[in-house]
């Protein structure tokens, strides 16, 4: 798992934002062997600070035209699973 994406679409779900942009789960992520986490933060009102490290990446955006892209180049989706996503 190379690399991971979260989104939550065009609304928002703060506690995931910061459940899986936390410290603790950033290194479970890194001892899996993760070297980047993209998050799409939608609307909500936590939004961490990108950054680029040695071996982990972490992205965030609010939207964009589309994430296709994003979805298949990343080894583990996670998502809110509302009426939006399928």
């Amino acid at each position: 798992m190379d690399s991971v994406f979260v989104t939550v679409g065009t609304t928002s779900f703060d506690q995931l934002i910061e459940c899986v942009s936390s410290d603790a789960v950033t290194r479970i992520l890194q001892t899996l062997g993760c070297r980047k986490l993209t998050l799409q933060v939608g609307r909500g009102s936590v939004e961490p600070k990108a950054f680029t490290g040695p071996s982990f990446t972490l992205d965030v955006f609010r939207f964009k035209e589309s994430i296709a892209e994003d979805i298949q180049s990343a080894g583990l989706v996670i998502s809110h699973a509302g009426a939006g996503n399928r």
